[in-house]
């Protein structure tokens, strides 16, 4: 955790704020953190500033913060469109997602998702945001992710919404298609980034992405599982 992420059921009165959960545990047993210790703390959907501990316990965290002066992180220029992936993949694609300032995501559904993957207990409300938390914590971000989840391939990809999203965006569809080029590096504007499931996309669908603009690339030789794909692929485009 490097950043205690508060949200105004912290707030205890005027500039105090105080922790209940397990990140509780985590600041003293973990941090190490007593009584006068400074930690880096944000607003849900706000500013970033540093707290005074108050009193440190086991269960229980009491902190002073009257100024957040600082703004969240520059958002990620990446949108991914991600078939959604088996459920221990998605709790990891989602934390990736939050801490690394991706702000809007797309799940969708293709040939190769198993349809029990929609009705996984991962895709609660509340288990969602417990892992982008835990991302934005790591991130030191404050912004929460927009995720969409569209059912159908083919009504995504042919709809107005899908239209709008890749209007001046570069695009691209990672998969080892015949004229699939390097991930090209250091994205210069908005881009949308297309990954399959890890048995990959059908050749239709590659095709249906292409028509749309989108360009094939690779990352390599070995096929990564979705969580990977999307890290490596952000690594190169962001950096």
């Amino acid at each position: 955790m490097n950043l205690l992420l508060l949200t105004e059921k912290n707030l205890l009165e005027k500039d105090v704020y105080c922790v209940e959960d397990e990140r509780a545990l985590h600041i003293q047993s973990t941090l190490h953190a007593k009584e006068g210790d400074l930690l880096k703390v944000g607003l849900l959907g706000g500013n970033r500033g540093e707290a005074v501990l108050l009193s440190v316990e086991r269960n229980r965290v009491l902190l002073r913060c009257s100024d957040f002066p600082l703004p969240p992180p520059s958002p990620s220029k990446v949108i991914p469109i991600l078939s959604l992936p088996r459920p221990q993949s998605f709790k990891k694609v989602l934390h990736f997602i939050a801490s690394s300032g991706i702000r809007k995501a797309y799940f969708i559904h293709s040939e190769g998702v198993e349809k029990s993957y929609w009705k996984s207990s991962a895709l609660e409300q509340e288990a969602m945001e417990k892992e982008l938390f835990l991302g934005l914590e790591q991130g030191c971000d404050t912004i929460l992710p927009r995720l969409e989840f569209r059912k159908s391939f083919s009504h995504f990809l042919a709809g107005e919404e899908f239209s709008a999203l890749c209007e001046n965006a570069d695009k691209f569809v990672a998969h080892p298609y015949h004229t699939a080029v390097p991930c090209p590096v250091h994205a210069e504007r908005t881009t949308l980034l297309a990954i399959g499931p890890e048995s990959g996309y059908r050749e239709s669908e590659v095709d249906a992405f292409l028509e749309k603009g989108f360009q094939a690339v690779t990352l390599g030789d070995h096929i990564l599982r979705v969580e990977f794909a999307l890290a490596a692929a952000c690594g190169r485009l962001l950096f």
